[in-house]
């Protein structure tokens, strides 16, 4: 391109990773995939072996023709259309504690509806997840608290599109400031959308 897509963003001297591997491209991991693509990650490692359901579209970015696909498959070809020039692995598994990761990425951002122990969990810079109006981020994940969906609840989380795409802007918008990388205290943010909400409302019609 001959315009610099990323020019208004080079004011803000945002601290943006090279290397980054996504783990589950679902609700939350795709649109972390997707926000490190447009803001110019070079490299993106994606990692998902599930495929798409018509269940998955009314909270990621996937269209209705992606149907069937794999999810990695899928986040890969959005990003593609917007920023040819980023490359994308696509790792169709199952991520476990036996799983090896390039040794050059910088991040892991783990997006899993369970959050198990993986190696290279020094890497591992935040763990995002929802159920409902209800979302967690956990920064600098020690694993030693776990949390997350069991197996048999997952599929049924109540979901809409607007707690995951939250999440990602928080955990995207995070990892490229500087301050981040700064203090690696383990911390697990807990929020409820409806409140906040609520408490902003009250904030403006005190203000009046």
């Amino acid at each position: 391109m001959e315009t610099d897509i990323y020019d208004r963003q080079k004011e803000l001297n945002l601290n943006i990773p090279e290397k980054v591997a996504v783990i589950g491209c679902g609700g939350v991991g795709s649109w972390v995939a997707l926000s490190f693509g447009l803001i110019g990650v070079r490299k993106l490692h994606l990692y998902d072996y599930d495929i798409i359901e018509e269940s998955n579209l009314n909270r990621t970015p996937f269209k209705i023709s992606q149907v069937g696909m794999n999810k990695c498959e899928a986040v890969a070809k959005l990003i593609y259309e917007r920023r040819p020039e980023t490359k994308v692995f696509i790792n169709k598994i199952k991520v476990d504690e036996n799983t090896e990761f390039p040794n050059d990425i910088n991040v892991i951002v783990d997006c899993r509806d369970t959050s198990l122990p993986i190696k290279q969990k020094e890497k591992v810079i935040v763990i995002g997840g929802y159920d409902g109006s209800k979302i967690t981020i956990h920064y600098h994940p020690t694993y030693k608290k776990v949390w997350g969906d069991e197996p048999v609840r997952y599929t049924i989380t109540p979901s809409y599109i607007v707690p995951p795409m939250f999440i990602s802007c928080i955990i995207v918008n995070y990892i490229c400031l500087e301050e981040f990388w700064k203090n690696t205290e383990e911390k697990i943010i807990n929020l409820d959308l409806k409140e906040l909400s609520q408490l902003l409302i009250k904030i403006k019609e005190e203000k009046k």
